[in-house]
């Protein structure tokens, strides 16, 4: 009948072990689960190499921008300095291009004046000659108006200008 001894359990588990282990070796073989631990391992791999790659391409930038940054403070004052000399240079060109101005508008004002001054002094002489002339006028009528001799005597004298003229 049944024996259950311990070598035979023991028998058993063995042969059951040798199938399973066998069973597994077999779908192992099949799914080629040894190729895909490998290509996993490779994988694994190439990714912590390119993290450790990318770790150090991370320092070096860090370190690049730590650079940058302990001379960020020279670069801004020499970016002031410059600002400030343009600023400066604007400056005095703005002050030159307004003294220039003034100047050219003190000369344009100058010219006017003397201008204004000339019309005004040739107006006054024609006054004053119209004056002149309409005084000389009065006092020629107010003295050909007293002296009638004077009178023909001025237009004989008109006449015989134009007849020596005529001649």
């Amino acid at each position: 009948m049944l024996d259950f001894s311990f070598s035979n359990i023991l028998h058993s588990n063995v042969i059951n072990f040798a199938i399973m282990i066998a069973l597994f070796a077999f779908i192992a073989y099949k799914l080629k689960v040894g190729q895909k631990i490998e290509d996993m391992t490779a994988s694994i791999k190439s990714k912590v190499e390119e993290s450790d790659a990318i770790k150090e391409e991370a320092k070096k930038d860090f370190q690049n921008i730590a650079d940058s940054l302990e001379h960020i403070e020279d670069e801004l004052k020499a970016i002031v300095d410059k600002a400030e000399q343009t600023a400066k240079s604007f400056e005095q060109k703005a002050r030159e291009d307004l003294d220039k101005s003034v100047a050219l508008l003190k000369q344009n004002i100058e010219k006017q004046i003397e201008t204004e001054q000339n019309h005004i002094k040739g107006e006054l002489l024609n006054n004053v000659a119209s004056s002149s002339i309409e005084i000389a006028q009065r006092q020629i009528k107010t003295a050909l108006d007293k002296d009638k001799q004077l009178h023909r005597k001025y237009i004989e004298d008109f006449i015989n200008s134009i007849d020596k003229a005529d001649v």
